[in-house]
């Protein structure tokens, strides 16, 4: 689905690369670039010398923020890391954070604007080097610590993102299912209609109209809580009317409406068709691959932490936007045959398409 300009440039050597390669630890290379605050004997700081060189090292700008006052501390605020996504999106922030030397500082925000803003304010009193926003939540009046907003998009022009491009995955998902054949199809989708969603909805209903179909009625909103989202997709199931295929905007989503699906006796896919969005690991790795929508989460990361540092401290300026794709992950839960779970697309699609 690569969209021309989001490729993303080489990895930039790091302190654990040079450590790696000069046989010593990352404390150990940050002591022979600051000259301290503990000594080192020459041959080790030959060797970390000769590891700079060959890998072309340049010192992250970052790392000169506690010279100006900055913890090496980074905030990130998520919604809840019982999600496996968010889970996953803090585990890559985390390493990528690690690598450049930084500690992660985590807040589970709920999608409750006060509770987003007092970890902020909690957060900012550490003087983090930068504070990663995955739920669009403003700052508190006077807080002036560097803020990046990661796969939500910045409440404001002036503010730094790196996000997905949600709708042209949706399109690119559901388009998949319409060349199965399916025609019905449901878009079961979370309480909010902001951010993320607004594009995950957006690609599913033009993607419907671009097929002539009516998404009229074919909207389901489920708690992100699992319990109280199969207690939502139930009736749906139940019904008389039952949809012949889903399109669940979290691969959570999905997963709930495969376990209902179960249980309630239907056979996946062949009462029901059921794709998803996130790439999560138990869709790709699990026992029932599921055809979904795969982010990069670890280029997010490392993009994240890029305009923190070329928009705070490389003076890059404000409102830097960075934009990735994602990539169809063929499964099994679309009706493909389990072959083509390595990424074939079907056969043929019908003509009418």
């Amino acid at each position: 689905m690569g969209s021309k300009g989001t490729s993303r440039p080489a990895r930039k050597p790091t302190l654990l690369d040079v450590g790696r390669l000069a046989g010593t630890s990352t404390a150990v290379v940050s002591y022979v670039l600051n000259g301290g605050p503990r000594p080192v004997s020459a041959k080790t700081r030959t060797k970390v010398e000769e590891a700079i060189q060959m890998l072309g090292y340049r010192r992250n700008p970052l790392a000169g923020a506690l010279s100006g006052g900055r913890s090496n501390l980074i905030g990130l605020l998520v919604p809840d890391t019982a999600n496996a996504f968010f889970g996953e999106l803090s585990r890559h922030i985390e390493t990528e954070g690690r690598s450049r030397g930084l500690l992660t500082l985590l807040g589970n925000t709920g999608y409750l604007t006060a509770l987003g803003q007092e970890y902020g304010e909690a957060f900012s009193e550490l003087r983090p080097r930068g504070i990663f926003v995955t739920t669009g939540e403003e700052p508190a009046p006077g807080d002036e610590t560097p803020r990046v907003y990661v796969q939500w998009a910045a409440p404001d022009a002036a503010s730094p993102s790196v996000t997905f491009n949600d709708f042209q995955g949706a399109r690119l998902v559901v388009e998949h299912l319409l060349r199965h054949g399916y025609e019905d199809i449901v878009c079961v989708a979370g309480e909010l209609e902001g951010g993320p969603a607004a594009g995950r909805e957006g690609g599913w209903r033009r993607a419907m109209e671009g097929a002539g179909l009516s998404t009229d009625g074919r909207l389901v909103r489920v708690s992100f809580d699992r319990l109280e989202a199969e207690a939502a997709i139930r009736p749906v199931l139940e019904s008389a009317r039952r949809p012949r295929a889903i399109y669940a905007t979290t691969d959570e989503q999905a997963f709930v409406t495969i376990r209902t699906a179960m249980s309630l006796g239907l056979d996946v896919p062949g009462d029901l068709a059921v794709v998803g969005f996130d790439g999560i690991r138990e869709a790709r790795l699990g026992s029932i691959p599921l055809t979904t929508v795969s982010l990069p989460l670890e280029e997010l990361a490392a993009r994240a932490f890029d305009v923190l540092e070329e928009t705070f401290y490389e003076g890059g300026g404000p409102g830097r936007s960075v934009v990735l794709d994602g990539t169809l992950s063929i499964g099994v839960t679309c009706g493909c045959e389990p072959a083509a779970a390595d990424g074939t697309p079907p056969a043929a699609a019908p003509a009418s398409l």
